[in-house]
């Protein structure tokens, strides 16, 4: 049986649509606070195979369906005094990438507005790039911009 989390005492707006406001990104049973972007993305090979044939068009007859690559997820989050982004997902020091020694898991929990949950495993996590962002001409704000690329992702509780 998968295990259930308490519904968070926070409400999302009651609305149809998706928002930011029902998502919470989760590591080591802790929020992942300040994040301002978060891009889960896989991508897929599709090999077309033609009809080679004098009598036909040549056209594609159909599309067949590759390995699965491209597991990321891309992460912006504001940086902050207490504690890094990379303090946050358990991995204290990224002077350099070669300095993370273990992968880590990130859940995304979805709260609904009618109090359902949808909790989403990504395992397997490494950074595969980090970076902060410096201007002086805007807000100021520096931000942190980090890709991690996982192994696997999961279903692990649905509405």
């Amino acid at each position: 049986m998968p295990p259930t989390y308490p519904k968070t005492q926070y409400n999302p707006p009651d609305t149809l649509v998706r928002t930011s406001h029902s998502l919470t990104i989760v590591v080591n049973g802790k929020s992942i606070g300040l994040i301002n972007g978060w891009n889960p993305n896989q991508t897929r090979t599709i090999t077309p195979i033609y009809e080679l044939n004098a009598e036909t068009s040549g056209l594609v007859l159909e599309n067949i369906p590759g390995n699965m690559g491209g597991l990321t997820v891309s992460v912006s989050r504001y940086d902050i005094w207490p504690t890094r982004m990379e303090e946050v997902f358990g991995t204290v020091d990224l002077t350099m990438l070669s300095n993370q020694q273990t992968p880590f898991s990130v859940q995304e929990r979805w709260n609904s507005p009618t109090g359902g949950l949808e909790v989403w495993q990504y395992e397997g996590c490494w950074f595969s790039s980090i970076g902060r962002s410096f201007r002086s001409d805007d807000t100021r704000i520096v931000n942190v911009n980090a890709t991690l690329s996982y192994v696997f992702r999961s279903k692990i509780q649905g509405l």
